[in-house]
């Protein structure tokens, strides 16, 4: 499988993945994309052969056997992630099991409230939801279209993407506009014409640039939304 450009030189991490459903398919799938040394395992057979030509190694086992675990190297895992869907105790005692070996990042994937708190209980070092937050992540691009463009930062509340400029902000430069103080966001790089650039607070934003700004989603919403209104889809 090629590897995108990014993936070269990046450090290899081993995860273990536990649980080949849909989910943990589509994680192998990218992981092994980005380059890392993957492990999966899974009870059923079939889920392991279909995921086998993805990753560097698959086995087909029973995740809340600890000496099964041990075999295919879950102490040498980097990350370990309990992708296990309707099985709430195997999830459970997988999760208990990993942590007890000593991995160094356990990432648990919940079904409801109260199998997260459980889950947390027996010492996941992260709870997931992709099923909720997919649900959450589709609904906003209903209504806030520009999100497409912007990605959030992992533990935080801002998000990372492009727009281009507004009118006011043509023709002057970041420190005349008090950039930051005004639109509370951060130009990261400007991309003008195709060529990328790290601007200086003198930095004249041109009416073609686009900016790649962090910012909070609601300093981005006023911004985002003019652009979608006066052209549609400037942003």
């Amino acid at each position: 499988m090629r590897q995108p450009e990014a993936a070269k030189g990046r450090k290899k991490k081993t995860v273990l993945v536990v649980g080949l459903g849909r989910f943990g398919f589509a994680l192998c799938e990218r992981l092994a994309v980005l380059g890392q040394h993957v492990v999966a395992v899974d009870k059923v057979r079939a889920l392991v052969e279909n995921v086998s030509d993805l990753v560097e190694l698959s086995a087909q086992l029973d995740a809340t056997d600890e000496d099964a675990l041990a075999k295919v190297g879950a102490k040498d895992a980097d990350v370990a992630v309990v992708s296990i869907g309707e099985n709430l105790e195997a999830s459970v005692l997988a999760t208990a099991i990993l942590r007890g070996m000593g991995v160094p990042r356990v990432v648990a994937r919940a079904q409801n409230s109260l199998h997260a708190r459980v889950l947390a209980k027996v010492g996941a070092h992260r709870v997931i939801f992709p099923e909720r937050d997919m649900g959450i992540r589709v609904a906003d691009l209903f209504v806030f279209p520009w999100l497409t463009q912007f990605s959030p930062l992992p533990g935080s509340e801002y998000l990372v993407g492009s727009l281009a400029p507004l009118p006011e902000m043509v023709g002057k430069s970041l420190v005349e506009l008090d950039f930051r103080n005004r639109y509370n966001a951060v130009v990261l790089l400007i991309n003008r014409q195709g060529s990328q650039f790290l601007p200086s607070a003198a930095t004249i934003i041109e009416v073609k640039d686009v900016l790649l700004i962090a910012a909070r989603q609601k300093d981005v919403e006023p911004w985002a939304n003019r652009l979608y209104e006066e052209g549609g889809d400037k942003a």
